[in-house]
């Protein structure tokens, strides 16, 4: 079940970022704001969405009346978590500019973010209204789809004090299962981030673990045969997709037995964008994506509707990187029952 870092695995939004960056990189003359824009479109590629944010906003100054430009900054506050002047910018951009489609999967993606799935449906089939073309797009129809899925669609409170009424389905491991055998596989193409993926699979094992007050238990063992749980990661993001997951760079295959219980389980993190990215993705977000592929490694089919809980179907800037009382009440609720 799957982290995109950022919305629906943003491979579409990229693509519009990257478009709209050389829309408006090549339609102004101002060299500076030119500079500003090379500068903002490299700081993307490297995921520095704060300098890329300082670059984009002197290039508004001297274009103040771009809508393009005024998408790329509106692109920069949706991966800072400022949703609110994400909102605001990309709304401006539409004033000035008129309605694009890269615009309506911006706001998208923010209303993804916010857990407001119904309202980022609405601005994806917007896009296709103003540009029929994207209506063929492979990635906004798979979007669509996804948002359209119950589990991406929880119901519930937002405060109350657990989400298992929001869940699709849930079923813990029986007790003769414990404690679960888990092993981690080494990728032989990045062999050097073993070391660090093992200690984030531990501490993400050792938290559900603790917040179930002992009813779950593991250890891990040095060979694949016979285990509950194998644990990849991976570079290649065609191995984590999911029909299920909006945002969340990993994906867990259950098998389950006769009576719904779990039979074993295989979880799958990105790490890298890429064989070709230079650099692993950030410490918060590995770790975030762990804690979520456990947590349905561990029996919760679904998603909080509460973008600050750990099994919330996205991945948010500054979300949480450790279990919230939430997620710990709902795990305890499942194992206790």
């Amino acid at each position: 079940m799957r982290i995109l870092e950022t919305f629906i695995n943003n491979k579409f939004q990229r693509k519009a970022f990257i478009i709209t960056m050389l829309v408006a990189y090549s339609s102004q003359t101002n060299s500076i704001a030119a500079d500003s824009q090379r500068d903002g479109f490299e700081y993307v590629k490297n995921k520095n969405f704060l300098k890329a944010l300082d670059c984009f906003t002197a290039a508004l100054k001297e274009h103040p009346n771009s809508w393009a430009i005024m998408q790329s900054v509106g692109s920069c506050h949706l991966e800072l978590g400022q949703y609110d002047r994400a909102i605001a910018i990309l709304q401006k951009s539409i004033e000035v500019g008129g309605l694009h489609a890269s615009q309506c999967k911006n706001m998208a993606a923010v209303y993804q973010r916010l857990g407001q799935p119904k309202k980022a449906l609405s601005w994806l089939k917007l896009a296709c209204s103003v540009d029929p073309t994207q209506a063929a797009d492979p990635n906004v129809q798979a979007a669509i789809s996804k948002l359209q899925d119950p589990a991406n669609n929880p119901s519930g409170s937002l405060t109350a004090s657990d989400y298992l009424s929001s869940l699709v389905s849930f079923k813990g491991w029986r007790k003769e299962s414990m404690p679960l055998k888990v092993h981690v596989r080494k990728n032989i193409q990045i062999p050097g981030f073993y070391d660090e993926f093992l200690s984030l699979i531990r501490e993400s094992f050792d938290q559900w673990a603790v917040a179930t007050g002992g009813a779950v238990s593991y250890r891990f063992v040095e060979s694949p045969d016979g285990a509950n749980v194998l644990c990849d990661y991976t570079d290649r993001r065609e191995l984590v997709s999911s029909q299920h997951e909006l945002g969340i760079d990993g994906i867990t295959e259950m098998l389950v037995k006769r009576d719904n219980t779990p039979g074993s389980a295989n979880i799958i993190v990105l790490v890298k964008d890429g064989p070709g990215a230079r650099t692993f993705k950030q410490g918060p977000l590995l770790r975030l994506s762990c804690l979520h592929e456990v947590g349905h490694t561990l029996g919760m089919h679904g998603h909080s509707p509460n973008n600050h809980d750990v099994m919330f179907s996205a991945a948010t800037f500054g979300g949480a990187s450790s279990l919230t009382e939430r997620d710990k009440s709902t795990i305890r609720k499942i194992y206790q029952r």
